[in-house]
């Protein structure tokens, strides 16, 4: 439920931030209205005023909103700040920006550096502001010296929301890319299968462990190039995607079903004699052969040819993969749609 909670606004990241800066920014409207800083208010009417037009046109994929975004946020703080003399500590909104801006816009963004450069000079001219007491509107002085703190701890309080928010987004969508990346390199991306190199890398962690029996089987789907040349390859790709279905969903929980390559599949069968093979690999053939993969109209009916041998030793293992490979063969010259076992 978290992982789906952060995902939704991982996706909706961007809009949700202009969002939130409207309510920011209108709530300031409505507080300094109250408050009798009219100068102030106003600003934060023009600002409310931009990120609703902002919403208004917002289109997910253009980044335009992010750059206009960060330059209103660096802006306005520093017109804030000549406007109450430096004494809101809106500073905290650039340097939290500096950040923001280098998460929201993507890695490809060469200019986010010139941006934060930017940020750091709007820094820089607000400290000015503060210890120079740059106030364009004294009259005000008053008011804004009664309220100065709780102004300036909720702007802090904002930053740090904003910080945390987006710090643990970075954070989610950093272990994201891991558990993709994780997943990329170990299964195949068209059946979901394990792929042949992690197959490899499990037989040869595990192959000096003591293994009674196991039994490998490798699959072959009959005609494939013929069904590819007739149907296209997006039927094939079809027709893989529910044979890799078949096998995987109907083995024993400590099976391994792994595309070896092209339309050929290894399910690795630890614990399982010739005969309890025999058998399984039977039942599974058949299941293929009554199974229709329908694609655009088109009903096409898939068989393989199965080679198995039975191993005692894992540290042989590809010696076993080997035989079983050879009485595939056997099977394809002897009219395919079979198991052949030794």
């Amino acid at each position: 439920m978290c992982k789906n909670f952060l995902n939704f606004l991982s996706q909706k990241k961007t809009f949700l931030f202009l969002l939130m800066c409207l309510f920011v920014h209108a709530f300031n409207a409505i507080l300094f209205y109250f408050l009798g800083i009219y100068p102030l208010s106003v600003l934060n009417v023009f600002s409310t005023a931009f990120y609703i037009m902002v919403l208004l046109l917002f289109k997910r994929s253009t980044d335009s909103y992010i750059i206009f975004t960060y330059f209103e946020i660096v802006t306005f703080s520093f017109v804030s700040e000549i406007f109450s003399g430096g004494i809101f500590f809106y500073i905290f909104f650039v340097v939290g920006m500096i950040s923001v801006v280098f998460y929201l816009l993507p890695p490809q963004k060469k200019l986010k550096h010139i941006f934060q450069g930017i940020g750091i000079v709007y820094a820089v001219a607000i400290y000015f502001v503060y210890i120079n007491k740059i106030c364009i509107f004294p009259e005000y002085s008053n008011l804004m010296e009664s309220c100065k703190n709780e102004i300036g701890f909720l702007n802090l309080c904002i930053t740090l929301f904003t910080l945390f928010y987006i710090s643990n987004l970075y954070f989610f969508e950093l272990n994201t890319t891991r558990e993709k990346l994780t997943y990329s390199s170990n299964h195949d991306l068209l059946t979901g299968l394990f792929n042949r190199r992690f197959f490899e890398y499990i037989m040869q962690r595990n192959k000096n462990e003591n293994e009674s029996k196991y039994t490998i089987a490798i699959f072959d789907i009959d005609d494939f190039k013929k069904i590819n040349d007739t149907y296209g390859h997006q039927a094939g790709d079809a027709v893989l995607k529910v044979v890799s279905k078949i096998i995987e969903d109907c083995h024993d929980k400590e099976y391994v079903a792994v595309r070896w390559g092209g339309e050929e599949f290894i399910l690795f069968m630890p614990q399982t004699d010739e005969n309890e093979a025999f058998c399984y690999l039977e039942c599974l053939c058949e299941k293929i052969r009554d199974t229709v993969v329908e694609f655009e109209k088109q009903k096409i009916r898939v068989t393989v040819t199965v080679g198995m041998c039975t191993g005692t030793d894992l540290s042989d293992y590809e010696s076993v993969i080997r035989v079983a490979d050879d009485r595939l063969y056997a099977g394809k010259r002897n009219g395919k749609n079979r198991v052949v076992k030794g």
